[in-house]
């Protein structure tokens, strides 16, 4: 009885000189990452970092956090981020806040997400380079605002990342935003009464290279080869958009393929595009005839089937020339 309980110490002992260990190391990754962020011109904020979990979980928790990356209108805010994995495997790694706030770029438009119990799951190979097996990313409710105040509200929106069991550099994307409440704007330019907008958008993509430790510490995503859209579906009342297809890219960018595309109740759609000043009224007339001849062509009233065929980094939109088309940016 007595080994016994010896033998209980002793692995009480181990367990968590190994609980401070490796918790020590996270806090110390933590740190480096933040001071290579530093480097490259970031602005790092983080009050304090401590050690919880004992002693089933590796957890860190940061206070105060707040990253901004002034040149690409990027930042990040978060009173309190918790990262923690299992004893038994660090590689199952989970993010947790609260509240965080962050600022990023679409295009032109800046906005503004506002998530409340946001998590992010991570789950990585055993072995030196710990490859991304899977990622989800989910929030209880998302607020998205823009320069003229709230563009729209999720509740439970998630984004799925799973790495194939074909091959390790291609990557299932789901895109799930859940039930969407529109902001003041949109309910004016597609209308109040066709009821909240269904959208959903599921993908793969095949990279140059798997994503990995590798792919943190150079700070870059792999060269995008292929992406292969499987469906991207919207809907709002009688309003419907979808779109499939496949495209390939190549070093600098340039895509070529064809992407399949259906709108339904197109006529609808062109009252809220011109609702929201993207279609002078003196050019109203002429789109809808050239909309109407392509309505004749796709056979289904009130519809449009449309081929986005791209050629040599060349568009045409139902054999009609649009120019060049836009280019991935390439790492």
């Amino acid at each position: 009885m007595r080994k016994m309980i010896w033998l209980l110490i002793i692995l009480a002992a181990l367990w968590g000189a190994w609980w401070m260990l490796a918790t020590t190391q996270m806090q110390n990754v933590l740190a480096r990452a933040f001071d290579d962020r530093r480097e490259a011109g970031w602005e790092v904020t983080v009050k304090d970092i401590s050690k919880a979990g004992f002693p089933l979980l590796l957890q860190n928790r940061l206070s105060g956090l707040s990253l901004a990356d002034p040149k690409q209108d990027f930042a990040v805010e978060a009173p309190q981020l918790d990262l923690s994995a299992p004893v038994w495997w660090p590689g199952d790694l989970a993010v947790q806040a609260p509240v965080a706030r962050v600022e990023l770029r679409a295009g032109a438009l800046p906005l503004e997400l506002n998530l409340r119990d946001m998590r992010a799951d991570l789950s990585l190979h055993p072995g030196l380079a710990l490859q991304l097996e899977g990622m989800q990313i989910r929030s209880a409710q998302m607020q998205v605002d823009g320069p003229d105040g709230l563009l729209l509200e999720a509740e439970e929106p998630r984004a799925v990342v799973q790495q194939s069991s074909d091959a390790a550099t291609d990557y299932g994307i789901a895109l799930l935003p859940g039930s969407i409440t529109p902001g003041p704007l949109l309910r004016k330019v597609l209308g109040d009464a066709a009821g909240p907008p269904i959208l959903s958008a599921r993908m793969a993509v095949s990279l140059a290279k798997p994503l990995d430790r590798h792919t943190v510490m150079q700070r870059t995503i792999p060269e995008v080869r292929a992406l292969s859209i499987e469906n991207i579906d919207a809907t709002w009342g009688d309003v419907a958009l979808a779109a499939e297809g496949a495209l390939s890219f190549d070093a600098e960018g340039r895509p070529d393929g064809t992407l399949s595309l259906r709108i339904t109740n197109w006529s609808q759609l062109l009252d809220a595009v011109e609702r929201a000043a993207l279609l002078p009224s003196s050019m109203r007339a002429q789109v809808d005839t050239v909309l109407r001849v392509l309505e004749n062509r796709s056979g289904t009233a009130g519809a449009l089937d449309l081929d986005l065929v791209i050629t040599q980094g060349e568009m045409a939109l139902a054999g009609i020339p649009l120019g060049p088309a836009p280019r991935l940016i390439q790492p």
